[in-house]
């Protein structure tokens, strides 16, 4: 009898170590696949349009447009996802959308107005510190997570290290996307197109939709409109799946930690630039999530219930003012 237990207690013991050698295998495959294959989403932020289409098209290729553009090049093997607020000035919420996106924001200027001063409030609200600033004018960056982006004068001095910058994994095995467009295709289904920023994909997985907290199965991934197997951290996806009806949002593993609720608790950092009263409605945006809300200083009341993390910074905008639209950040606790 002891001679049995003794048995069963190392065979046991053989399977653990087998179950962990395993789980330590992947986590290195998965990290080497981070590692090597990190695709990247870079944003192009300016006040004309004009300037950031040139850009744009001087970098890459365009995808697909609506009140954000997309371009896409494959540079050195890895391909990089460039967005760009097509609708702003006009409106401020694709400025915020694409500073959400952005894994390195390029800054291109040629003189301090109120939108440049709007953009640079909302970078600082969003605390986006890895960038690139174009200009050869002076701008008030003291202070501000600008005076850490790398200078240039011009376009042509910074294309290259625009084309070479790379970006670290997330070190998270949990996928957190954004989902900024779905649709019906005829003999395909339910689609999606979005940004993977956290964890990666693959076909079969199933995952949760925020809002609404719906149930989401990949049938299968395309990038470049080439199908794929699995996509990671910065790769721009097109995905059929199987569920309900979608919209913009983000989709989650189902063990992420993600709170969904119409009050959070934090605490309000108000730009000093905004003057006007907050004693009436504003708006939260978070990544791409866009909603009616009240903010104190220690909490935001939405009518609707929001996605969010801990420690996420809530963008809080008042997209009438006719003078700064940015209020400032809501950090989550």
């Amino acid at each position: 009898m002891a001679r049995d237990l003794l048995k069963l207690r190392e065979g046991m013991r053989d399977s653990f170590r087998a179950y962990c050698g395993e789980a330590g295998l992947l986590q290195g495959m998965l990290r080497k696949a981070q590692e090597e294959g990190m695709n990247m989403i870079i944003t192009i932020l300016s006040d004309s349009a004009e300037k950031r289409k040139e850009i744009c098209k001087a970098l890459g290729k365009e995808t697909g447009t609506d009140d954000i553009s997309f371009y896409s090049i494959n540079y050195g093997g890895k391909i990089k996802t460039i967005i760009e607020p097509t609708l702003y000035p006009q409106k401020v919420q694709p400025l915020i959308y694409s500073i959400y996106a952005a894994d390195l924001v390029v800054v291109a200027v040629d003189a301090l107005n109120q939108f440049v001063g709007e953009m640079i409030v909302a970078l600082e609200a969003a605390k986006k510190d890895r960038g690139i600033l174009i200009s050869s004018v002076p701008l008030p960056l003291k202070g501000t997570v600008l005076e850490k982006y790398e200078k240039f004068g011009s376009f042509e001095e910074a294309r290259e290290k625009i084309l070479n910058a790379d970006v670290e994994a997330s070190g998270s095995s949990e996928l957190f996307a954004l989902v900024d467009k779905a649709f019906s295709v005829k003999s395909v289904g339910s689609v999606a197109l979005g940004l993977v920023k956290e964890g990666s994909m693959k076909k079969h997985d199933k995952f949760l939709f925020f809002p609404g907290k719906k149930d989401v199965e990949v049938k299968s991934i395309q990038l470049n409109d080439k199908d794929v197997e699995q996509c990671g951290e910065g790769s721009r996806f097109g995905i059929s799946y199987k569920g309900a009806d979608i919209e913009r949002g983000q989709l989650l593993s189902f063990r992420a930690e993600n709170k969904v609720d119409n009050s959070v608790l934090g605490r309000f950092e108000k730009s000093p630039f905004f003057k006007d009263d907050l004693n009436r409605k504003v708006h939260a945006c978070l990544n791409f999530q866009f909603l009616e809300c009240r903010v104190s200083e220690t909490e935001l009341k939405c009518d609707t219930p929001l996605s969010y993390r801990g420690h996420d910074r809530i963008i809080v905008l008042d997209p009438s003012n006719q003078k700064l639209r940015v209020v400032g950040a809501f950090v989550a606790q």
